[in-house]
Order: structure tokens, then sequence, then C-alpha cells
């Protein structure tokens, strides 16, 4: 019959597997989690990310990418810190462990270490990640007000072209008035010099007869 020292310690093994395993699900969870969001912020740079997609296709301007961007760091940066407390809990549940060939088993201090690699990966993937698509955003933002500042200067330039057409149209119809009405004006001088002449011709005739 076991001794009450060893119950208890099995029992304390027990419970301590228990929340070692319950951590390391989280951990997992939390992990994935990250991992799927990285890929969607990777992709934002290319306009393509899942099912962010038709949220970038309906917001295809610079501020609707940025938005994006923001949600999508906001939430990781949520997750990585997270996984950070996580992990830390991992750590301190090996370290208080009471039973100690279970928590200086290399099976046990191989998955510590790896989610310590895991999680300071993110972080660096994240770090990268945010700063090259800050970068593009950036640039895209400087060159969509450049080409908005050129759609404005293309715009007033047309506007101008427009006026000065307007301006030669009026200007060409004024001057076809202009000539019109110099020609009503001789054809009525050479219609009332027709009239003096046969006036003129008609007396001679009368004063011959």
């Amino acid at each position: 019959m076991k001794s009450t020292k060893k119950l208890k310690s099995d029992f304390a093994l027990k419970i301590m597997v228990e929340i070692w395993d319950d951590l390391r699900r989280r951990a997992r969870t939390l992990e994935n989690q990250i991992d799927v969001k990285l890929v969607i912020l990777n992709k934002l740079a290319s306009g393509t990310s899942g099912r962010y997609e038709s949220l970038l296709n309906d917001k295809a301007t610079v501020s609707g990418k940025q938005e994006l961007f923001d949600s999508l760091s906001a939430e990781i940066e949520s997750m990585i810190a997270k996984l950070t407390q996580m992990t830390e809990y991992i750590v301190k549940c090996q370290a208080n462990s009471r039973t100690g060939a279970w928590a200086s088993s290399p099976a046990l201090q191989h998955t510590l270490k790896r989610h310590r690699e895991i999680l300071r990966d993110y972080c660096t993937e994240y770090n990268r990640s945010h700063d090259n698509i800050r970068n593009q955003l950036q640039r895209e933002s400087l060159l969509s007000g450049s080409s908005n500042e050129s759609s404005y200067l293309n715009n007033r330039a047309k506007a101008s072209d427009i006026y000065l057409k307007e301006n030669e149209h009026i200007s060409s119809c004024d001057r076809l008035l202009d000539e019109q009405i110099s020609i009503a004006i001789s054809a009525k001088e050479h219609i009332h010099n027709q009239r003096v002449s046969l006036r003129d011709i008609s007396k001679k005739m009368s004063t011959l007869a």
C-alpha cells in the first residue's frame, strides 16, 4: 500500500501535468492564431488577404489599407502579449514543480525551449512585416498625394483650355457677325447707289423725250 507521502507526490504530479498540458494547449492555440494573422498581414502588401480581400476591394485607397493594417497590427500585438504571458506561466510551472524528475526531463525541456523559440520568431517576423508594410503604405500615401495634385493641375489645365477655346469661339462669332454686318451695309449702299443712278437715268430720258 502506497504511503501518504507517495500519494501526495503522485497527486501533485498529476495536477502539475494537467496544468502544464492546459497551458501548452492555450499556447498552441495562440501560436496558430498568430501564424494565420501574420500570413494575412504579409498578404496585405499585395492586396490579397483572404477574408479581408473583399474589404480591400471596397477600400482600395491608401486610407482603406491603412485601416486594415492598423486593425491587424492591434490584433497580432494583443495575441503576442497573451502568448508572452502564457509562455511565462509555462516557465513558472516548470520552475516551481516539486516533481524534479518530471520537470527536468529532456522532453519537457525541449518543449519549453520550442515555445520560447516560436514566440521569439513571431515577434521578429511581426516587427519586420509591420515595418515593411508601414513603409510601403507611407510611399503609397505620398504617391497618392502626388497623383491627386497632378490630377488637380490637369483638371485646372483642362478648364483653362476650355475657357480659351470658348473665348476663341466667341471671338470668331463676333468676327463673323461683324463681317455679316459689313456685307449688309455694303449691299445697302450698293442698292442706294443703283437707285440714284436709275433716277438720274430716268430724269435724262424724260428730258430727251
